[in-house]
């Protein structure tokens, strides 16, 4: 996100950055990434911290649709203020003890030129991979609050502008309006503050939250279901290796031969053409196979659509049943997604 010059003064932002020592990290190389820990996939992140290295708060977010969608001048400004109000009261902990410094260059010897953020996650993994503590869990980080059922506004980015009825938000008890000041142990200003305590909070389980209403602090718990952070991932560099293609594709039946079939009107179906990719073949797909997609589900989508469901709704190695009609009959074939 970029932000014009005479935009930031007419905004205000001026005053409040001469507060602040601003400083502006070009390469990551040799950043401690066990202190600045956010989400690598994105182009925008702002950590405000101390001289004694303690990040009062972050500032930046995005989703699988914009990477700008979550950010406003109006925003950050908010989450500045917020900085400046915590510093003021920031006391230092006796016998504080900093994080272990940790860098690109402690996980590869890749770090001549530019390294981008998704990189250094790239890297991050593949030294996990190499010791064996990767697990599919890690594709699913930096959730947002959406996941549990809040939207957050993007001008006060810990105020609830929304609650989806029966979900985890809503069963804690927020409502719109509500101003969110912890999950966890994390204080929370904005967005990137409230995906860092999701981050950090449990596969399944329960997470603790605070919030403000009329000026009366209320506590709650937030039940994590199992599943929770799951999230599209086809956006992110760092996950390039995890995101399948359907391997088959063809031309999409007219209205005609979907009669012929039996088949609904807008239903998903295709006639695989020539050639037949490699992966699909060994699987037992024919040239002039009927594909109805994947998994028993009827989508109405065409051909060329159901290449993006694929890789937003499976991951390399899942298991799938292709189901075909082939001689006007229907069979199921298994197929592992690469």
């Amino acid at each position: 996100m970029e932000f014009d010059e005479q935009v930031v003064r007419l905004e205000g932002l001026q005053d409040i950055a001469d507060r602040f020592v601003r400083v502006r990290v070009t390469n990551m190389a040799g950043v401690n990434l066990n202190l600045f820990k956010f989400d690598y996939d994105l182009t925008f992140m702002v950590f405000f911290l101390n001289a004694d290295e303690h990040i009062y708060g972050r500032y930046g977010g995005r989703d699988e649709k914009d990477a700008d969608a979550r950010q406003s001048l109006a925003g950050l400004k908010y989450a500045m203020k917020a900085a400046l109000e915590s510093h003021d009261s920031y006391r230092p902990k006796p016998n504080a003890k900093k994080p272990q410094f940790k860098s690109v260059r402690d996980y590869s010897r890749r770090t001549r030129g530019c390294v981008h953020c998704h990189q250094a996650k790239e890297m991050i993994y593949d030294d996990l991979k190499r010791k064996g503590q990767w697990s599919r869990d890690l594709l699913w980080r930096h959730p947002l609050p959406d996941n549990l059922g809040m939207n957050l506004e993007v001008d006060r980015g810990n105020v609830v502008q929304n609650v989806k009825g029966n979900s985890s938000a809503s069963a804690a008890g927020l409502r719109s309006g509500d101003v969110i000041r912890m999950l966890g142990e994390t204080p929370v200003h904005s967005i990137g503050d409230a995906q860092h305590a999701l981050d950090l909070a449990p596969r399944k389980g329960s997470l603790s939250i605070a919030y403000k209403r009329d000026g009366k602090l209320i506590k709650s718990i937030l039940e994590l279901k199992d599943g929770w952070r799951r999230s599209p991932i086809d956006w992110r560099g760092s996950m390039r290796d995890q995101i399948p293609s359907a391997r088959v594709y063809g031309r999409d039946l007219n209205t005609n031969e979907r009669k012929k079939y039996g088949l609904q009107p807008k239903q998903l179906a295709f006639w695989q053409g020539y050639p037949v990719n490699a992966h699909a073949k060994a699987a037992g797909v024919s040239e002039g196979d009927i594909i109805l997609g994947f998994d028993d589900r009827i989508l109405e989508l065409e051909a060329y659509d159901f290449l993006s469901y694929v890789r937003r709704n499976y991951l390399v190695g899942d298991r799938v049943t292709v189901n075909v009609i082939r001689d006007g009959k229907r069979i199921e074939l298994k197929m592992n997604l690469k």
